[in-house]
């Protein structure tokens, strides 16, 4: 519950409930979609998985043990095993700070840390694994263009080999040429490495491209849910119905111009 506008200097504030009775659980290496319009609570509800925030009731449970409510040092385990891709990969980093030493910021979490020699070696090879070159480890983000950017923030949730990502809307800043790319390196790294995800998007696109099952939100609760064809093919909810509808249809997009071509 977060605060609301207040309508009186005298009569406190109402509460406004940004999730409410959600209840969802992610498979290992199973992807999920979390889709829904802006405000519906899809990023509120991400943070709580995250342990970012704290649910007012119920908990989270992060590979069978209850994390909410334990003291920061109690998460380190999770947080190693859950991390998170940010929408803006211009934002996402320190402009002042190298490669190597963003990358590689997550590998406080491990139980035994790593010499330099060994953390060198790890975000080489995290690198290699999202497309980019052990030059790379060198140079500065504003080196980079915005699709290779978001490969360096994947590479640094990759870098501790979590479990679950969280991507929060992971291509929605970037060019419509670079966003397949991006969307096919998370399909190998699913396959290679095993991690679960979980897309907060409201591109259905998106949603129909990574995931096996979809949650459609609408004012903080899950109102349908299921196989992803079976959801953004034949939606039950009008919430669901109103955002197929409103999706643009590339297949058909194309034909139609194909058509008024001659």
């Amino acid at each position: 519950d977060y605060p609301g506008r207040r309508k009186s200097l005298f009569r406190p504030a109402a509460s406004i409930r940004a999730v409410d009775e959600v209840s969802l659980t992610i498979e290992p290496a199973q992807s999920v979609a979390l889709v829904g319009r802006s405000g519906c609570g899809k990023s509120t509800l991400a943070r709580m998985i995250l342990a970012l925030d704290k649910p007012t009731a119920g908990a989270i449970r992060f590979r069978g043990e209850t994390i909410t409510g334990k003291a920061e040092a109690a998460l380190r385990p999770a947080r190693r095993d859950m991390q998170v891709v940010f929408q803006d990969p211009y934002g996402s980093f320190d402009p002042r700070q190298k490669v190597e030493r963003l990358v590689a910021e997550p590998l406080h979490l491990l139980e035994k840390q790593p010499t330099r020699a060994e953390r060198r070696e790890m975000v080489a090879h995290a690198l290699d694994e999202v497309g980019l070159g052990p030059r790379d480890m060198d140079k500065y983000p504003h080196e980079f263009s915005g699709g290779q950017r978001q490969r360096l923030s994947i590479a640094r949730a990759i870098i501790t080999r979590p479990k679950l990502v969280v991507a929060d809307e992971p291509v929605s800043a970037l060019d419509v040429s670079i966003r397949a790319q991006i969307l096919d390196l998370f399909a190998e790294l699913n396959q290679k490495l095993g991690i679960a995800y979980l897309f907060i998007t409201h591109d259905l696109t998106v949603a129909r491209a990574m995931s096996d099952e979809v949650l459609v939100m609408q004012e903080g609760k899950i109102i349908e849910r299921g196989r992803t064809a079976d959801v953004l093919d034949n939606p039950r909810s009008e919430a669901a119905q109103a955002l197929v509808a409103a999706a643009p249809d590339l297949h058909r997009a194309i034909t139609r111009r194909m058509q008024e071509q001659g």
